[in-house]
C-alpha cells in the first residue's frame, strides 16, 4: 500500500481545506497575531506575591479565637481592679 492509496479518501487530500494556511519557503504564517497582554500600571518590583500558608476559615477561626481571648482578659482585668477597689475602701473604713 502506498501512501498515496492511504491518502486518498481522507477529506486532508483536499487542496480547499488548506485555504486558509499560507505557506511562504515552507513556513507556516498565521493569518491572525496572538494577543499580547500590555499592562497599564507600573508596578514595583519590589512587591512580591505570596501565597497564604493557612487557609482563610483557618484565619478566620483563628481571628475569633484571639477575639474572644481579648474579652475575656479584659474582662479578668476589670474584676481585678474592682477588687483591689474594694480593699482599699474596706482598709479605709
Amino acid at each position: 500500500m502506498s501512501i498515496a492509496e492511504f491518502l486518498k479518501g481522507l477529506p486532508s487530500h483536499d487542496e480547499n481545506n488548506f485555504a486558509n494556511f499560507h505557506t511562504d519557503n515552507g513556513n507556516r504564517t498565521c493569518v491572525k497575531r496572538p494577543s499580547v497582554y500590555l499592562p497599564t500600571k507600573d508596578y514595583p518590583p519590589e512587591q512580591i506575591i505570596v501565597t497564604e500558608k493557612t487557609t482563610i476559615l483557618l484565619r478566620y477561626l483563628h481571628q475569633q479565637w484571639d477575639k474572644k481571648v481579648s474579652i475575656q482578659k479584659r474582662k479578668e482585668n476589670i474584676y481585678r481592679v474592682m477588687a483591689m477597689n474594694r480593699r482599699r475602701v474596706g482598709q479605709f473604713a
